[in-house]
């Protein structure tokens, strides 16, 4: 952990664990959408991506 994780957002804080549980908890769909453009590590992106489509799946029912 960096000192600086201290003072950042937790979807971009240096864990990528950390990462995806901010994925997780989210409802921002342009925030998840943002991350799987822009983030490094490719299980962040995953989870970004599977939580769009469950979020997507469950506003259209």
């Amino acid at each position: 952990m960096k000192f600086s994780d201290f003072f950042v957002p937790k979807y971009v804080h240096s864990n990528p664990q950390v990462r995806i549980k901010f994925v997780d908890k989210t409802t921002d769909v342009t925030l998840l959408q943002s991350m799987v453009e822009k983030d490094q590590d490719g299980e962040v992106v995953q989870a970004a991506r599977q939580r769009i489509q469950a979020l997507t799946v469950t506003h259209k029912q």
